[in-house]
């Protein structure tokens, strides 16, 4: 009897075991990295990008006390020199990037971190934070609705801003395809890097006055890339921190990683409070400062020009009846603007603010009766191969595209082909040759990359996941609120489509507790007290430790462990486990590629 019941708790254990391996919020395999492309061509233009984020950390001219590192990672870490101690602007995009800017910066002085601000909530100027807070306890400034964007960049939207983040910025290639990131030379994340947010201390809405080791500053909530922008000013020294409303390069007034729509009519706005300051020293947080007002003042005045001409013609534009497409021909900056070195294309494009002036003000339907019901992308395939004369004769006109260097009719036509059938080698080498032909032409580093990513996606059959990894004060510094968001967009429909069950999650160490309500297809998920819980019929009732759940979930902690020692009150450690698996995500996809079942 008793080998009987160990059997069973043997099988049980092993059943326990595979069914939550399988289960988790961020599936972190290590991809292979750095791949290449071989004899990869670069535009001339591009190259010569790459000189203003030359690695180093400079005296900014014009003042006593500033410093900038600039070439480390993606974005520029600040350092002000006060009477007794230091206040860093923006802290880099990991711990190992901000290491190696913090001991430049103790090259210079030894003074204490008294303050950290963050100019927004982008990951490149966050996530080294725990870094440059471990030598004490800094206050750390940021606008109140920095942690809302942060919590959710980091849970229910971290997969597939992740992926398209590690497109676009190239993360994938070598040095020869990735001749630098636009805004910096690269976005310094992989499977190697760890991030380390501290949570801001002081947070304001409209503005914030302070004084720290003798330094006398001004933060200005100013939303333009992001809605929780803000300006750092020095008033006695006349400097002007802009965060990312302004770089050298064709501002992106609409990333294709994603994002919520960013308001160009709030971002030229915010400039023209940058120009009411009238500064002499203008550092931003990526590229090189400016030094002298007059230059800064002809500069910033430019590039909201800029932005203000792509949201009023795209505007006008709509206004008169054009789609995304046509607005995309209709609005072209004019010469005086366009030539300007600046407001090259270096990150953002026009054609891509244009687009997301439509979608933004109008929402996706373009206004022409035929995309109100479209067909579904196999049957456009479909339709387009029997136009073409069958799959053979498409094949035929994609190949022939591609001879004749019209590569994106290549892309476009291997895209049916591939849709139709997803193992079609013959299409498959078509568009890797495409994409690695529209890559190589394109100046713009995003669109570079991009192209160059899916050529290595498709020819050496991964999905490039973003794969940094948290560090266990990272996770427990967020609130449970975004953990339980992201189960809910994680939940399968057709594996819950029958199940009507309630779980109570109760967590003693910080007294909070959440029930989980799966009914055919959506989970119901609400905070409530641990005595509201105590009350209520349940299927499964559980009691953890908050920091558990949340290491297990951010996948720095074992989950059959985890799991086996939370306490029940209702259920067991194998139900809950059951009960989880309905919110496995899937892996990530190509675009092309049909959804897998599972």
């Amino acid at each position: 009897m008793l080998k009987k019941h160990r059997a069973l708790l043997l099988s049980s254990c092993i059943i326990l075991v595979l069914i939550v391996i399988s289960f988790s919020v961020y599936k972190t395999t290590v991809p292979i990295r750095k791949k290449s492309i071989a004899d990869i061509k670069t535009s001339a233009d591009l190259a010569e990008h790459s000189k203003i984020f030359k690695k180093g950390v400079e005296k900014v001219k014009g003042t006593n006390n500033i410093y900038v590192a600039i070439g480390f990672g993606l974005a520029n870490s600040i350092m002000i020199e006060g009477k007794d101690g230091l206040i860093i602007v923006d802290t880099m995009e990991s711990k190992e990037v901000a290491a190696n800017v913090l001991s430049e910066f103790r090259k210079i002085t030894q003074k204490p971190i008294r303050a950290i601000i963050y100019t927004h909530n982008h990951a490149d100027h966050i996530f080294g934070a725990e870094v440059f807070a471990a030598e004490g306890n800094p206050e750390v400034y940021a606008h109140e609705t920095t942690l809302y964007y942060v919590n959710r960049m980091l849970n229910k939207m971290r997969p597939s801003i992740g992926v398209r983040a590690m497109r676009m910025f190239g993360n994938f290639l070598d040095n020869e395809g990735l001749v630098n990131a636009g805004i910096g030379p690269h976005l310094s994340i992989g499977p190697e890097s760890t991030v380390g947010f501290v949570q801001p201390t002081k947070t304001f809405s409209d503005t914030l006055e302070a004084e720290i080791a003798g330094i006398k500053f001004e933060l200005i909530h100013a939303p333009g890339e992001t809605n929780d922008h803000l300006l750092v000013w020095l008033p006695k020294q006349k400097v002007l921190m802009p965060g990312d409303n302004f770089y050298w390069t064709f501002p992106n007034l609409y990333t294709i990683r994603g994002t919520p729509f960013r308001s160009l009519q709030q971002w030229y706005q915010s400039i023209d409070k940058m120009r009411d300051f009238n500064p002499e020293v203008l550092i931003p947080s990526h590229g090189r400062p400016i030094v002298g007002s007059e230059k800064i003042q002809r500069i910033l005045t430019n590039y909201r020009d800029a932005i203000q001409f792509i949201h009023d013609q795209s505007i006008r534009g709509m206004n008169m009846g054009m789609t995304p497409d046509e607005l995309v021909e209709y609005v072209v900056l004019p010469p005086h603007l366009r030539d300007l070195p600046y407001l090259q294309e270096f990150y953002g494009k026009s054609s891509w603010s244009a687009r997301s002036m439509f979608s933004g003000n109008l929402g996706w339907f373009d206004g022409d009766s035929a995309k109100l019901q479209p067909l579904t992308p196999l049957k456009q395939a479909e339709l387009i191969a029997r136009i073409a004369g069958g799959e053979d004769e498409l094949l035929k006109h994609a190949k022939e595209a591609l001879e004749d260097d019209e590569y994106q009719a290549a892309l476009q036509l291997t895209g049916h082909l591939v849709r139709l059938k997803p193992d079609n080698q013959k299409a498959k080498d078509i568009r890797v040759k495409a994409l690695t032909a529209l890559g190589e032409r394109e100046v713009n580093p995003n669109a570079r990359h991009y192209y160059l990513t899916e050529a290595l996606e498709i020819r050496d059959g991964f999905v490039a996941r973003e794969t940094a990894k948290p560090t266990p004060k990272l996770l427990h510094d967020f609130p449970l609120k975004g953990y339980f968001e992201s189960l809910a967009v994680n939940l399968d429909p057709d594996a819950s489509a029958d199940v009507n069950k309630i779980v109570g999650m109760t967590f003693p160490d910080i007294n909070e507790g959440y029930t989980i309500h799966v009914r055919r297809g959506v989970a119901e998920i609400r905070p409530r007290s641990p005595e509201e819980i105590d009350q209520m019929e349940l299927d499964i009732k559980v009691i953890a430790d908050s920091k558990a759940w949340k290491e297990m979930l951010g996948k720095i902690r074992n989950s059959a462990l985890t799991l086996a020692g939370f306490e029940y009150e209702k259920g067991n450690t194998l139900a809950f486990a059951n009960f989880l698996r309905m919110f496995k995500p899937q892996d990530p996809k190509l675009p092309y590629e049909p959804v897998k079942k599972e």
